[in-house]
């Protein structure tokens, strides 16, 4: 029984297990990131600048890359993940793409622009994960 419980424990503990990478190209962009209550969320409307399981909204052309992440949250047991991440540069430079894809499949995951955007300075993008599940999101935030 005891090795059960610690099997369990153990388990429980690797899928909660939070891998996120950054690899910011350009120097004048900053990131930074805020763990959100997922008990406090509430599902937002459909009406929302951006709500879907990808994100693409702006233009590369001759944009350079700015920042880039990936953001891996592995599934709770009755718990939901809700991550706001926000980029910003500074005055100089404007975000003139965003993409955010989700890789595999997206099991009720969501992303969405809640602040920003492209022709702003910043954006915050908050990822959020179905109750009981995890995500798996690439972003890229494009500007000139």
């Amino acid at each position: 029984m005891k090795s059960l419980l610690v099997f369990m424990l153990l388990a429980a503990a690797a899928a909660a297990s939070y891998v996120h990478s950054d690899t910011a190209e350009a120097p004048e962009m900053t990131v930074t990131y805020e763990e959100v209550d997922g008990s406090t969320v509430t599902d937002e409307p459909v009406t929302a600048v951006a709500l879907r399981n990808n994100i693409s909204v702006g233009t590369i052309g001759n944009s350079r890359l700015l920042a880039r992440s990936a953001h891996i949250r592995g599934a709770v047991a009755g718990g939901r993940w809700v991550q706001d991440i926000t980029y910003r540069t500074n005055s100089a430079v404007r975000i003139t793409a965003i993409r955010v894809r989700h890789v595999g499949t997206p099991q009720g995951a969501t992303s969405r622009i809640t602040s920003g955007g492209v022709g702003s300075t910043f954006v915050t993008i908050r990822l959020q994960s179905a109750v009981g599940r995890g995500y798996h999101y690439t972003i890229e935030i494009y500007g000139r």
